[in-house]
C-alpha cells in the first residue's frame, strides 16, 4: 500500500505539473498519463488495505481493473494519435484504436461474466479472473498498447513503449501470476518521464 500511495502522490502532483507545461492542446492526452496512473495506483493502494474485506475490496479491484483493462488499450493509442503528425502513422495508429476497443471490450465482457478474486500471491494482488487470457491475451494487449507508443515518428513516445515493453516483459518473466498489478506498477513509474518531457 505505502508504494501504490507514494506513487500516486508523486505522479498526481507531477501529472497536474506536466498537463499545465502544455503548449499544443493534442499533447493534453499523452501530459495526463502520469495523472492517470497516480490515481489508478491510489485505487490499488485501497485495494491493498481492504484485501480480505469482501465486497469492499472487490469493488476497489473494480476501479483498479477499469484502467487496465477497459481505458489504457484505447487511450495509450489515442494519445499517441493526438501527439502524432505523420499522417501515415495516424492511419495505422486509428487501427490500433479500434483494435484497442474490440480488447476493452473483451476485458469488460470478461468482467461481467466471470468471477474476481482479488489475494495475496508471494506479497503481491493477484486479481484472478477465471477466463482463457494467458499469454496470447497478454501479448494482444501489449501489441495494441505498446505498438501505438513504438509506432510514433517522436523519438521520446518510441524510447518510452520501447522501455515499456521491456517492462513488461520482466513482469511476465518474473512476475506472470500477478502480471496485471505489477506491470501497471512499472508502467505507472516509467510514466514519470513523461513529466521530465513536458
Amino acid at each position: 500500500a505505502t508504494a501504490s500511495f507514494a506513487a500516486s502522490a508523486v505522479l498526481g502532483g507531477s501529472g497536474l505539473a506536466a498537463i499545465s507545461k502544455v503548449k499544443d492542446k493534442r499533447d493534453y492526452f499523452i501530459a495526463a498519463i502520469p495523472l492517470i496512473f497516480g490515481i489508478q495506483q491510489f485505487l490499488e493502494g485501497l485495494v491493498w488495505l481492504t484485501l480480505g474485506q469482501g465486497i469492499l475490496s472487490q469493488r476497489l479491484a473494480y476501479g483498479f481493473l477499469f484502467f487496465a483493462f477497459l481505458l489504457w488499450p484505447v487511450y495509450i493509442p489515442l494519445a499517441v494519435l493526438g501527439h502524432e503528425r505523420s499522417p501515415s502513422r495516424k492511419r495505422l495508429l486509428r487501427y490500433l484504436i479500434f483494435f484497442g476497443s474490440i480488447v476493452s471490450f473483451y476485458l469488460l465482457v470478461l468482467l461481467f461474466t466471470q468471477t474476481l478474486d482479488v489475494d495475496l500471491l508471494g506479497n503481491r494482488i493477484n486479481y484472478n479472473i477465471d477466463a482463457p487470457f494467458g499469454l496470447p491475451g497478454v501479448m494482444i494487449y501489449v501489441a495494441v498498447t505498446m505498438g501505438a507508443l513504438l509506432m510514433s515518428t517522436s523519438r521520446f513516445i518510441h524510447w518510452l513503449g520501447a522501455l515499456s515493453l521491456l517492462s513488461a516483459a520482466i513482469a511476465w518473466y518474473w512476475y506472470e501470476a500477478t502480471f496485471t498489478s505489477v506491470w501497471c506498477f512499472f508502467a505507472a513509474v516509467l510514466s514519470f518521464v513523461i513529466v521530465l518531457y513536458f
